[in-house]
């Protein structure tokens, strides 16, 4: 099909709004299926697939402008017309002359757009459970707690995993659609039997915290779009918060079921969290991020770990300090998320970046270094004379921030520093149990001409030790306590054994 030439965000406006919505929403709904399935939209064939932004995206727009009078059918052609349209938008900002930054912002525009789509859901499902499902009585938490989170929920964490695979895999079987009466199927009576619930359960989940009603998501959808039209692609898209729309008819459909998995992960609970709590979720967020660190780093039992060391009366060192022969490293952990504003060009980026990770480099690192290698006496079992090297913790995925262009503009610790995000750090831990961890630290520290790719390296350490596919205990033991049946019940259902 030939290209549609377009420089303009107005024209997929326009091309989305071409179908009306109880048609249109329908068919990206199965695309997005196809997608999350491995395949293309109609054939197995590259030049043929609708990437799952693109969709989510179109739904956007379809909601926010379409109307029924619109044409009655949407064929190949008009999704990708939306497919060719969205590729041939030409950046304004990139083309403009004397732009500054403009790679750059290009680059952290396309990344938070895109690369989301692409993260392991076991992770995100397991750290859930992790993070949020704990004994909070240490933490001195403000706010969190698990009476606190079923409060939110409708349910307690673990039925509330489960009653969302449900909806995931009620979605992907049914067209992108929800229909409760799919959940008294006889297929899913020893699911419900061997965890103790009822449909119901999921259903009330669903209503709570997965849909929300046409006109409610259509405003939400057509306000506050950014004042540079430029950039209104990148605007929030509601769907992010409630992935299903009860249409006009009272179908439940999800536009974009890539949405509905993302909505069970820790990024989305943030923005659950700071909607009821505020800046109290978020220092709570920071206690238990910094846990659960801790215990990911318990996994590989080093000869020395020190955790929140006061080295001054009301002054305390970077989070954790690990100690081996020859080697320390020093961890600190960051759980805020970059804002919106961050995620647009280069210089609101880095300046979301500066406070967080910016300050762990510069001042919290690099402090620590200097009073360890100053011999103070709180540092118990720590060589002064060891090689000093540095891990930041993030909480959401940087992405960018290993490679020369972006570590060039953050601060120097002094000192060779990763940043890893949790996931990333998860990883790591699954490869240093299979052996050599003060190795592996040591090759995720080590600063090279192109960077750190840190999954990469922890991938090659566990496969020369003889383990292509290490596996991280702490997500395994999640999984098998919170959904372990709803995996077989899902694989056989994607399958299309359900009956």
């Amino acid at each position: 099909m030939p290209s549609v030439p377009s420089t303009r965000y107005a024209d997929f406006v326009a091309a989305s709004r071409r179908v009306a919505p109880s048609v249109m929403l329908p068919v990206l709904a199965e695309a997005s299926i196809q997608q999350l399935r491995g395949s293309s939209v109609y054939r197995p064939r590259t030049d043929e697939v609708i990437q799952a932004w693109i969709i989510a995206a179109a739904a956007r727009e379809n909601i926010a402008y379409g109307n029924e009078f619109r044409q009655q059918r949407a064929t190949r052609k008009d999704l990708l017309r939306l497919r060719n349209t969205y590729h041939e938008m030409h950046d304004p900002f990139l083309n403009a002359a004397g732009q500054p930054d403009a790679v750059e912002s290009l680059m952290v525009r396309t990344v938070f757009e895109q690369f989301p789509f692409a993260h392991s859901r076991f992770e995100d499902l397991s750290r859930i459970l992790l993070l949020f499902d704990r004994d909070y009585s240490s933490l001195n938490c403000e706010v969190l707690s698990v009476a606190a989170w079923q409060e939110v929920l409708g349910a307690p964490l673990e039925r509330f995993m489960r009653s969302a695979f449900f909806i995931l895999v009620g979605a992907l079987c049914n067209g992108g659609r929800f229909e409760p009466d799919w959940l008294s199927m006889p297929h899913f009576a020893p699911v419900f039997d061997a965890y103790d619930m009822v449909p119901a359960e999921v259903v009330e989940v669903f209503d709570r915290v997965f849909v929300a009603d046409f006109g409610d998501v259509r405003a939400q959808a057509a306000a506050k779009r950014n004042p540079d039209p430029h950039l209104r692609r990148f605007d929030p898209n509601p769907l992010l918060g409630t992935p299903f729309v009860r249409m006009p008819d009272g179908t439940n459909l999800a536009p974009c079921v890539h949405l509905v998995a993302q909505r069970v992960s820790p990024g989305s609970l943030y923005y659950v969290g700071w909607d009821k709590w505020k800046n109290k979720f978020t220092r709570d967020l920071g206690k238990v991020t910094e846990a659960y660190v801790g215990e990911q780093l318990d996994l590989i039992n080093p000869p020395v770990l020190l955790h929140d060391v006061e080295y001054k009366k009301g002054q305390r060192a970077s989070d954790y300090v690990i100690g081996y022969p020859g080697l320390t490293i020093i961890v600190e952990v960051k759980s805020a998320r970059v804002a919106h504003p961050g995620r647009l060009d280069m210089d609101g980026y880095l300046a979301d970046v500066e406070k967080d990770v910016g300050e762990a480099m510069k001042r919290q690192i690099k402090a620590t270094a200097d009073l360890i290698k100053a011999g103070h006496p709180a540092f118990r079992g720590i060589d002064p004379g060891a090689e000093i090297r540095g891990i930041v913790v993030t909480a959401e995925p940087h992405y960018m921030l290993n490679s020369p262009m972006f570590r060039s503009l953050l601060p120097d610790s002094g000192y060779p520093t990763v940043i890893l995000s949790l996931s990333e750090l998860e990883f790591a831990v699954s490869a240093a149990l299979v052996g050599d961890p003060a190795g592996l630290l040591r090759a995720l520290t080590d600063w090279g001409p192109n960077g750190i790719d840190a999954n990469g390296v922890a991938s090659a350490h566990a496969a020369h030790l003889g383990e292509p596919k290490p596996r991280n205990p702490l997500l395994q033991d999640a999984a098998a306590r919170g959904w372990a049946k709803m995996l077989e019940v899902g694989s056989a259902a994607s399958s299309g054994e359900t009956p």
